[in-house]
This record gives C-alpha cells, sequence and structure tokens, in this order.
C-alpha cells in the first residue's frame, strides 16, 4: 500500500512445495523487499503465526527500517472467534441454527413467517443462518432473530402445530431473547471493525480474485 492508500499486488507465488518456517518465510520476503528496495517499505503486516511472526523478526532485523506489524484484522478475527466457541456464545448460535433451519425447511412456518414480517413491517428480511467459517454471519444471525422475537413468539403462541417441540423448546427458553442482546452487543462492534478494514483491501482482494 501506498502513501496514497493505494494497493497493488507485487507477487503472488505458490509456496506449497516448501515447509513454511520462519527462516525459508524470511527469504521469500526478503527478495520482494530487495527487489522493491528496503528504503521503499515501511512495514511487513502478517497474521500471527508462529513462523511468519519469526519471519518478521527475523527481517526487522535485517531492515530495522521497516516495521514489524500484527495484522489487526486477523487480530479481530481470533478474538471474535473465541467469542463463538465459548459455551454462551456455542450455545445460542446453536439455537439461533435451529430456528433457521426449521423455517428454511418447513414450507408452511417459512410462509407464515414471511407473512407476518410483511404485516409487520419487518425490515431487514428472514434469518439468517450462522456459519462457522465466517464468524461474521454470527452477528447477523443473532440480530435477525433479535430482530423477529415478536413474530416469532407470536407464531409460538398462535401458530404452534406449525412449529416441533424443539423449535418450540428453544423460542420459549427463559432469558433466550435476553441472552442474544448480550451476544450481539459484544459481537457487533467486532464484526464493524472487521467490514471497516476488509473494504479498505477491496482493490487488493479483486487483484488476487482476477488472477486465480
Amino acid at each position: 500500500m501506498t502513501p496514497s492508500r493505494e494497493e497493488y499486488l507485487y507477487k503472488l507465488e505458490d509456496l506449497s512445495e516448501n515447509s513454511h518456517t520462519g527462516n525459508y518465510l524470511a527469504e521469500v520476503i526478503g527478495k520482494v523487499i530487495e527487489k522493491i528496495g528496503p528504503n521503499k517499505i515501511s512495514a511487513i503486516v502478517s497474521d500471527n503465526a508462529a513462523n511468519v511472526r519469526n519471519a518478521r523478526n527475523t527481517l526487522q532485523e535485517r531492515y530495522p527500517n521497516i516495521e514489524n506489524i500484527r495484522c489487526i484484522a486477523h487480530a479481530i478475527n481470533l478474538i471474535a472467534c473465541d467469542i463463538t466457541k465459548e459455551s454462551f456464545g456455542d450455545r445460542l448460535l446453536r439455537k439461533v441454527n435451529i430456528l433457521g433451519s426449521h423455517f428454511r425447511n418447513s414450507h408452511q412456518s417459512g410462509a407464515r413467517l414471511k407473512q407476518l414480517i410483511k404485516e409487520n413491517n419487518i425490515h431487514g428480511g428472514g434469518i439468517k443462518l450462522y456459519c462457522k467459517t465466517r464468524w461474521t454471519t454470527a452477528s447477523d444471525s443473532v440480530d435477525s432473530i433479535i430482530r423477529l422475537e415478536p413474530v416469532l413468539e407470536q407464531i409460538a403462541i398462535n401458530d404452534s402445530n406449525l412449529l416441533n417441540d424443539r423449535v418450540k423448546r428453544v423460542i420459549q427458553s427463559r432469558n433466550f431473547f435476553s441472552d442474544l442482546r448480550i451476544l450481539s452487543f459484544v459481537l457487533d462492534p467486532l464484526r464493524k471493525a472487521v467490514l471497516a478494514l476488509e473494504s479498505r483491501s477491496a482493490t487488493l482482494r479483486n487483484c488476487y480474485l482476477s488472477l486465480i
């Protein structure tokens, strides 16, 4: 990235045939640094795996003018993943997916949910499923259930014949919606931070996709 915030992909290389030790990565990155010019590079940014951390340390010793920086987006990702893996978050997200799967797979329940969403003028769509491989969906999933709380409770009371016992227990379980609000309060700032960082790197991602 240049001082004017322009992003360039200088090199893309397949390293799958080599062992990714810290020394090896430092050697590969060092070659790029030498070609560009150490005086033109201000920082090396990566995740914090042990091998890349060692590579960054080696390169900073070799080039003291180049900063050694851990990727903040990756750090936020790790924090959020830890939150979703804890029993509190994991339990709630499992219940969210129970609801999402039911209303997606049951034609009658799904139709009734859509009808009530429209009648109550609720914006934002239906229930969004949580995907473990993309943690930002956790915040969207939780928020979708919170947004649909009155509709889901209405279905549980007036259209209980459309729901199986498992779904009824989730909707009517004590503190379910209040616990979701706590989880949302924790996840939402992290999601916004990562999305803001990702939006700045959109140009670089497009370069990667074009090359692939």
